[in-house]
């Protein structure tokens, strides 16, 4: 695997923080590209986006901190950006913390126009690029598989990592698969939102969608379990994806999927029929 793209003296970028990077920017410029097609560009929209990002970076460093509690009451009383600095990265946690973030400041700036379709396309776009840097610098990349298309890796990479049990020999590659995943969605996404109805459930129905493919994903992946056999992931995932499923069923239930009924056609002409006299039959 590639840990370090770049390294002059002690100047070094981790492949992983740079492509999580590129991945951030592109999402960002996809955004502002739907935004300002529709004409939407404004200072609420920046400062929501700032939010996002504020609250993303937040979500993905704090939302696995359960999983690691001794290590964090360690740091006693470490400032709390030390801590933020020090803690694990999850991509759930960004999306989870950047989607509470926008609402939020939607609510404090008054701004009520539902603009997640407007970054439908970009978050999976953005998850592509960040996880071909989590497959060329992470392990381990999953349970030992003897599928064909298992990965294995050199000695020398695996010395890198305290905890890599498929090590030895091939892993799943379980961030091609999400690679795969997203980059289906985001052409899904750009081909058929224009079919769902309400405004904010393209984004909905894609979030649900991965968080269940990420659920499953975890069974091949080697993450330690936390909670009843499941992984610190699906634990978290459990709850926002019952969030998702209880938004669907509500709008299922208040009608707003139902097809409106198609209205009755009206007759060319009326239904009374009338005879006309010799005489009238003659002027015309």
């Amino acid at each position: 695997m590639f840990p370090v793209l770049y390294q002059s003296g002690s100047v070094v970028v981790y492949t992983h923080d740079f492509f999580m990077a590129l991945g951030l920017v592109a999402g960002l410029l996809l955004y502002y590209a739907e935004l300002r097609r529709h004409g939407l560009l404004g200072h609420k929209i920046v400062v929501i986006s700032v939010a996002a990002i504020f609250g993303g970076g937040l979500g993905c460093r704090l939302i696995t901190a359960w999983e690691h509690l001794p290590y964090y009451s360690n740091l006693g009383t470490a400032p709390f950006s030390y801590v933020i600095a020090h803690s694990g990265k999850s991509i759930i946690g960004g999306i989870a913390g950047g989607y509470l973030a926008i609402v939020l400041a939607k609510r404090v700036l008054g701004y009520t126009r539902s603009t997640g379709d407007y970054y439908a396309a970009a978050i999976p776009f953005a998850m592509v690029i960040g996880r071909i840097g989590c497959f060329l610098s992470e392990l381990p990349l999953g349970k030992p598989t003897d599928l064909p298309w298992g990965i294995a890796v050199s000695e020398e990479a695996a010395r890198h990592f305290a905890t890599c049990p498929g090590c030895n020999g091939r892993m799943h590659p379980s961030m091609v698969y999400e690679i795969g995943f997203h980059l289906l969605a985001f052409v899904v996404i750009l081909r058929y939102r224009s079919l769902v109805v309400v405004q904010g459930d393209t984004l909905k129905l894609y979030l649900l969608a991965a968080a269940i493919f990420r659920f499953l994903v975890e069974l091949v992946r080697a993450n330690p379990e936390q909670v009843a056999g499941l992984t610190g992931p699906q634990v978290v995932l459990l709850p926002l994806g019952a969030v998702l499923v209880y938004h669907f069923v509500r709008q299922w239930r208040s009608g707003v999927y139902r097809m409106p009924p198609v209205p009755s056609l009206a007759l060319a002409t009326d239904t009374t029929v009338t005879t006309s006299s010799p005489t009238e039959v003659a002027r015309r």
